[in-house]
């Protein structure tokens, strides 16, 4: 009797494994689809090169985008590979973009998308971790500009001690979709 018990319990746990196996990477919620803002940023998954002022005179840099969490986020990857890479994740939060940059300063800002057009997308800070904003330096404003489909300018502006420190600019062209 034990025997039959013990036979039918590894039975029903090995149908429940292949079950499990079969579902594995299934999603029952279905593709995401965000605001028309996080939609656009969606349009950018892929590897862009181009100039910016944070690099050395001459050197291109590289910006990668990528879907996460079920598509539900946007990972941009800054200066990928190297010392000083960054990654931002674009999500949206209640039906508004938003943004958490994981910068070098070693500080996350937060920033939200205060205003959107035909060609741009404006982010401004709404507090993050690791930093006083009074005191630190930190990422506080970020406009995207789409150039057109193949083409973007990123601005990022940093402050410190309340005050705007610099802009640094990021022309980018895709060069993989």
């Amino acid at each position: 009797m034990k025997k039959t018990i013990y036979v039918l319990m590894a039975g029903v746990y090995l149908l429940l494994i292949g079950w499990a196996s079969a579902s594995a990477g299934e999603h029952s919620l279905g593709p995401y689809s965000g605001s028309k803002e996080f939609e656009r940023m969606k349009g950018l998954v892929g590897i862009w090169e181009g100039t910016s002022n944070m690099s050395k005179e001459g050197e291109r840099v590289r910006v990668e985008y990528r879907l996460s969490s079920g598509g539900s986020s946007v990972v941009e990857t800054l200066f990928p590979g190297t010392a000083h890479e960054m990654v931002s994740v674009y999500f949206d939060n209640k039906g508004q973009l938003t943004m958490t940059h994981y910068c070098a300063l070693r500080n996350q800002p937060t920033m939200k998308l205060q205003k959107a057009d035909a060609r741009n997308l404006d982010f401004m800070f709404a507090g993050g971790t690791n930093i006083d904003s009074k005191k630190d330096a930190y990422m506080r404003s970020l406009t995207i500009t789409f150039v057109d489909q193949d083409h973007i300018i990123e601005k990022w502006t940093s402050f410190k001690e309340g005050k705007e420190q610099e802009t640094s600019v990021f022309e980018l062209s895709r060069v993989i979709r």
